[in-house]
């Protein structure tokens, strides 16, 4: 199961998140950004690797 970063939720604020193809804290420590696969910035999906 993949990685997802979430920010303070806010009842009306914009959607920004990340999700890394790791398991945990660590791996994605140790493996760093590469892992990600898909950024959403303000509710738009800003990045998605293929």
């Amino acid at each position: 199961m993949p990685l997802v970063l979430l920010p303070a939720l806010v009842l009306g604020g914009p959607a920004r998140f990340a999700v890394f193809d790791v398991p945990d804290r660590a791996a994605l420590v140790r493996l760093g950004a590469s892992t990600c696969v898909a950024t959403v910035v303000d509710g738009r999906m800003v990045f998605r690797r293929r």
